[in-house]
């Protein structure tokens, strides 16, 4: 059986789980904000069990697990006092304790691998060290080094976030997303907020392109991404725009490029990852970043890939129940 521990929301799970019916392959999707009213859970030493839809599940019976979007559990009981979050917490820990009876190499991807592989800035010295390009990068809270920093560039510098780059407000409405952004000459007058955060700085690329590749298990999915700013130029952040206008191409990699790809999953032990890296036109490919946990149905949909195929295999095995 495969596990989808994601939530009710999750666009990608949907996209996928009807697929996978089609193929015959047997599942059962976990939404963290549904869940608490349908399960019991039971535990003797060495026997954690779930009762779920009259079934009763052990570790055993557990042939994957996708761990997609899990948030926080969610029931119409949690009220937010005290009793109620401690009661959330203790269920919490109960499915996590089942979940930590099923061996690293059925998850895709286990929790601590994910994490190993979320920190922007380790994965630009990681890459470095597996042979990958990557652009050159200051985060600081120092206006003087950031003004080096712009000078060593000639002006050509762009800022981002070091983490996720969205901004919850309580107004759904009134939500963030922060873009990369290029930096100009005025942007350095006024740097006094800068000594509050710690903030990312790269040299704007001369691109080409943008690719997005996409790995399971030992498939790779590569599609180049064009959008144009005004001038003509590959835009600074292709997301801009709701990625309305973006052209995709599906190419092949290079080899040296497919063989740090492969090296890179292997150093995090990752089965599923999402990478983003750009093409100069002087032909040479930049590592940005990896994303464990990124989306990819939209690719599947817009470009014409075949990842929800790369996942059926990986997940050929849970075919009988």
């Amino acid at each position: 059986m495969l596990f989808i521990l994601t939530n009710s929301t999750d666009s990608t799970a949907s996209f996928l789980t009807p697929i996978l019916e089609e193929c015959g392959i047997s599942f059962t999707r976990l939404d963290t904000d549904l869940l608490i009213s349908g399960i019991n859970f039971s535990y003797q030493i060495g026997k954690p069990r779930i009762l779920l839809n009259s079934r009763c599940y052990e570790p055993a019976d557990v042939h994957h697990v996708w761990y997609r979007r899990p948030e926080q559990l969610m029931d119409k009981r949690f009220d937010g006092s005290p009793e109620s979050n401690y009661t959330r917490s203790e269920w919490t820990e109960a499915i996590e304790c089942f979940f930590a009876h099923v061996p690293a190499e059925k998850w895709i991807n286990h929790p601590s691998h994910n994490a190993a592989a979320s920190r922007k800035l380790e994965q630009l010295t990681t890459a470095t060290q597996l042979g990958f390009k990557v652009p050159d990068t200051l985060v600081t809270q120092e206006p003087e080094e950031l003004r080096a920093f712009y000078k060593k560039h000639n002006g050509q510098l762009i800022v981002k976030p070091l983490s996720g780059g969205y901004v919850e407000r309580p107004d759904e409405e009134n939500d963030s997303l922060i873009y990369t952004n290029q930096i100009f000459e005025k942007h350095l007058e006024n740097l006094c907020d800068l000594a509050i955060c710690p903030t990312l700085f790269q040299v704007l690329l001369d691109k080409r392109n943008d690719v997005r590749i996409t790995v399971m298990d030992s498939e790779i999915h590569a599609v180049e991404l064009l959008a144009a700013d005004k001038p003509g130029t590959q835009r600074c952040d292709v997301r801009r725009k709701n990625m309305s206008d973006v052209v995709y191409n599906p190419i092949t990699l290079p080899n040296d490029v497919d063989v740090n790809v492969r090296r890179l999953m292997t150093h995090y032990k990752l089965r599923f990852g999402a990478i983003d890296m750009a093409v100069t036109n002087n032909e040479e490919w930049i590592f940005f970043e990896i994303n464990p946990n990124g989306q990819w149905a939209w690719l599947d949909m817009m470009a014409g890939t075949r990842i929800a195929s790369s996942f059926v295999r990986a997940f050929s095995t849970c075919s009988s129940t």
